[in-house]
């Protein structure tokens, strides 16, 4: 309990005892005190540190549909956290369960963080960057093991040790009559090596979060592959950025390294790596039409059709073999014309019968100029997924 709320405590136990008609001696204030339940000194340092980002004038975020959407997914895997422990590959495997607060920053920058004790933080432009809430729920659980598994406090730990060690470095350099100057040079190492080994353990602290927060988001319903599709876009828009050598600066390992784990941790679960279920990327899919007088059933992809089909069965295997090719990272360049078929990587992705030509419009004439408009029409959408995740 904090020292401002102690006096309303102990005037309250003051009240109950005058309205029981009994008089409490100082002491007995004093027990009352003492037996009061005490604030989690880690939700503490979170609420007290909220609290001053709010008078920082950090604006949150207060529309209930962009908050609803946090809040459902948050509580979602914060409750696995709670009723899961995990055990911590760093920081501490002690389970507190705490009492998750999602909260939504007016920022558009693509970021997430989170306060010891349970304060999770999202800025808007990561919601606007995520592709789905598969992808947000990889974040949310990334941010939710930070607390879990109490990074801050280990970091604030391994902070003070090094403080330590370089005072006693210090110290012995004065002792042993270290000229100023070399002294000067030896208090300059001893801060960079501090700051390497601090960076290197909030790497380590990244590292936990990724494999835990792929855990309990699973746990908690989410495909997984949305953890990796979010960490991969990381990766692409940090090559598109001019390359920076931090060195001992770095605090994250490298989204691409990030990445890699992930994807090695989800074949682990023996899970397959669908990107296209997770992420806005294009993908076939069939829909019912009637054309000519006759029900037909449109294979589309990204939006557009591509041809019409006189065969659902048949529609249904093209679009399950097209999105099994781009899920193979499909290019322009593997795809030709044969005919009335249209082929790619030595499989036939569909092939135009008569009947279908029939069901197109009368301009597209033969089973083959069928077969020429859909592999336009599939080239072009080949290319648009180039021109959109080119770096």
């Amino acid at each position: 309990m904090s020292s401002q709320r102690k006096p309303v405590f102990l005037a309250a136990v003051a009240a109950l005892a005058v309205t029981a008609g009994l008089a409490l001696s100082p002491s007995a204030l004093r027990a009352a005190a003492a037996d009061a339940p005490k604030e989690d000194p880690e939700v503490k340092m979170g609420r007290e540190t909220h609290e001053e980002l709010l008078k920082s004038g950090v604006k949150i975020i207060r529309d209930p549909k962009i908050v609803q959407r946090v809040e459902t997914i948050g509580e979602k895997i914060a409750a696995v956290a709670n009723e899961t422990p995990l055990e911590a590959k760093w920081g501490s495997s002690k389970h507190v369960k705490y009492d998750y607060k999602f909260f939504v920053i007016d920022d558009k920058d693509v970021n997430a963080f989170s306060l010891p004790g349970g304060f999770i933080y999202v800025n808007k432009g990561l919601l606007d960057y995520v592709q789905s809430d598969d992808e947000l729920a990889g974040v949310l659980g990334h941010e939710i093991i930070h607390a879990a598994h109490h990074h801050v406090a280990k970091l604030q730990r391994e902070q003070s040790r090094l403080n330590g060690q370089m005072a006693l470095g210090l110290l012995a350099a004065i002792l042993a009559r270290v000229p100023t100057e070399d002294t000067y040079n030896l208090m300059t190492g001893f801060q960079l090596l501090g700051v390497q080994k601090l960076n290197g353990h909030g790497q380590n602290a990244e590292r936990d979060s990724d494999s835990g927060g792929v855990i309990i988001s699973r746990k908690a319903g989410y495909n997984p592959v949305g953890a990796l599709t979010f960490m991969e876009r990381l990766a692409r828009d940090e090559k598109s950025r001019r390359d920076v050598d931090l060195g001992i600066f770095r605090t994250h390992p490298p989204s691409r390294e990030r990445a890699d784990a992930m994807i090695a941790q989800i074949r682990d679960f023996g899970l397959p790596i669908n990107r296209r279920e997770v992420t806005d990327a294009i993908k076939a899919s069939t829909r019912t039409a009637q054309a000519a007088g006759s029900s037909a059933t449109e294979l589309v992809l990204d939006g557009k059709v591509v041809y019409r089909l006189a065969s659902p069965e048949r529609a249904k295997r093209a679009a399950e073999t097209i999105n099994r090719l781009l899920d193979q990272d499909l290019q322009i360049y593997d795809v030709k014309k044969d005919g009335t078929r249209v082929v790619a990587r030595g499989q036939t992705l569909f092939a135009v019968q008569p009947e279908d030509a029939a069901l197109s419009p009368a301009s597209a004439g033969s089973p083959e100029s069928v077969a020429d408009q859909a592999y336009k029409v599939l080239r072009n959408a080949l290319y648009k997924q180039v021109l959109d995740t080119a770096y």
